[in-house]
């Protein structure tokens, strides 16, 4: 709705505000968080003017770009060309990015090899497919991610088994429900026992 609408870049700036704030506020190292990861809408990705806008966002609460990873959706990709262009804008500014829901659309090795995107977060789709009927093609996938010198977050991951699987076949980083079910920001510093 707010991407028909036209919300969605103030609703994005909100939430990119919003984990700058948190940092600001709270010693995230000592919570044992390296980063924080906010996605950006393909339509928020447009804009000519996202890098200067996220940088006085990170400049106003004194954060490390390093401290926050972007995450784009595949659809973001219909437009290389443009694409790469902002992606290397920013990347000045000490951005990082990864790709979101690997899987879920057209998914394409070829681009990923030129794009300098640090993580690959498969879709739990993905994931869940590989639990219905385990073959040898998740497994594959993610070592060829690593081979290309991306880590790799698996989504979806649910229970224990689901943990120790996706650890077995090389994702770097797991998501879902088995660690925690989304919190409010308050809830997250209560949790890590941080005020």
């Amino acid at each position: 709705i707010a991407e028909k609408n036209g919300r969605i870049n103030s609703m994005g700036e909100q939430m990119f505000e919003s984990a700058c704030k948190f940092i600001h506020e709270h010693d995230i190292d000592k919570m044992g968080i390296s980063w924080i990861n906010v996605n950006l809408s393909p339509i928020q990705f447009l804009r000519p003017d996202l890098n200067k806008r996220f940088s006085k966002i990170l400049e106003k609460y004194q954060v490390d770009a390093e401290k926050i990873h972007l995450e784009i959706t595949e659809e973001s990709m219909i437009d290389y060309a443009l694409l790469q262009k902002q992606i290397q804008t920013m990347r000045s500014s000490g951005f990082q990015f990864v790709l979101d829901d690997y899987g879920s659309g057209y998914s394409n090795v070829s681009r990923l090899k030129k794009c300098p995107f640090i993580n690959i977060k498969l879709d739990m789709e993905i994931v869940r497919d590989y639990f219905k009927e385990p073959d040898k093609f998740l497994p594959s996938l993610v070592q060829a991610f690593k081979q290309m010198n991306f880590t790799v977050t698996a989504e979806g991951v649910e229970n224990l088994k689901m943990v120790e699987a996706m650890r077995d076949i090389g994702c770097d980083y797991l998501q879902g429900y088995y660690f925690s079910k989304p919190l409010p920001a308050e809830e997250v510093a209560k949790k890590y026992g941080i005020q």
